[in-house]
């Protein structure tokens, strides 16, 4: 048997574990999905009041790869109790056969107490990204000297999740917040291993930011995408005549999906890709109906979606 230190052993005692308690039809189908090149998993912030057991099924019947758990102040999983409470809720929800390869955190300091307990449980568990939380520019002390105060920083990160087997992804969000144009992640991460933190790349933010200039962003930045986010929106003027972006259902906004599947191709990004469900998902107030309404709304929306993001990959010729 070869040699594996202890990190690699606490993972996969942990993954042999969930895998033991796993029906063998389920068992094989989580290990499809952990084979696949670019697996398609939701965003469950729209699905928190489902219990993990149903978040699993849920996630199964909907015809998805698996979940990008909300594991931060007000998520599924609160930040602070993260590392005791996620390896049960990770085997909760695989008991249906989906994975947790990805997870949406409050990390992004090296030295909150919980950031390195719960990476470690993380890459224990099979948890392979993280997206951090974002950065706010401290503008009394200067953009550029806070961006070079961020890159240190950053890099205790890199080097925890080095330690801990997993990628530190930070979310190019539109905004004055650090990483609305990607050229900031650039500057942040260009010196770091990829491997291990670098860009959750979100095509929707990244067209309202960049307009028709977001590929050369894309192409800048390829290299510490290891996962990716999809949405699309649109622009709408409010009653005081400003504008925003509005997020809406894949195909009926503004992104440009086809030129943004033929460059993901060309660039040979692979990785798991997160849907986000951030419009409203229910025909009359989400008071009203109960759990077995609600989950058939979401279902039915979430399908289109899914349908609509696994042809514009196929016709791009990108393998799942």
């Amino acid at each position: 048997m070869e040699n594996i230190d202890r990190r690699d052993f606490i993972k996969y005692t942990a993954l042999g574990a969930a895998a033991l308690s796993m029906p063998n039809t389920l068992l094989s189908q989580s290990r499809k999905i952990a084979a696949l090149q670019n697996p398609i998993c939701v965003f469950t912030k729209h699905l928190q009041w489902l219990d993990f057991e149903d978040l699993g099924k849920f996630i199964s019947d909907a015809g998805f790869d698996g979940v990008d758990l909300t594991v931060r102040k007000g998520g599924h999983i609160e930040h602070d109790v993260a590392p005791k409470d996620l390896p049960e809720a990770i085997e909760k929800i695989q008991k249906s056969g989906v994975n947790v390869p990805m997870m949406v955190t409050s990390i992004n300091d090296p030295d909150d107490p919980v950031t390195e307990p719960l990476l470690q449980t993380a890459g224990a568990n099979g948890v392979k990204y993280y997206r951090m939380a974002y950065y706010r520019y401290d503008e009394q002390a200067g953009i550029e000297e806070h961006l070079l105060a961020l890159r240190k920083k950053v890099g205790q990160l890199a080097a925890i999740n080095e330690k801990y087997g997993i990628h530190g992804a930070y979310q190019n969000h539109a905004g004055e917040r650090v990483g609305g144009p990607v050229w900031d992640l650039w500057y942040l991460l260009k010196d770091l291993d990829p491997q291990w933190i670098g860009i959750q790349y979100d095509i929707r933010h990244a067209t309202v930011e960049g307009g028709n200039s977001w590929p050369t962003g894309f192409k800048l930045v390829k290299d510490y995408v290891k996962c990716t986010a999809i949405k699309d929106f649109k622009w709408v003027q409010d009653k005081d005549g400003s504008w925003k972006p509005l997020t809406i259902p894949l195909e009926e906004g503004m992104v440009d999906f086809v030129r943004y599947f033929e460059l993901y191709k060309s660039l040979d990004i692979t990785g798991p890709i997160t849907l986000h469900f951030e419009y409203p998902i229910y025909e009359q107030e989400e008071k009203s109906l109960s759990k077995k309404e609600k989950m058939k709304f979401a279902r039915t929306v979430m399908a289109k979606d899914l349908e609509r993001l696994r042809d514009q990959m196929q016709k791009a010729g990108i393998v799942r």
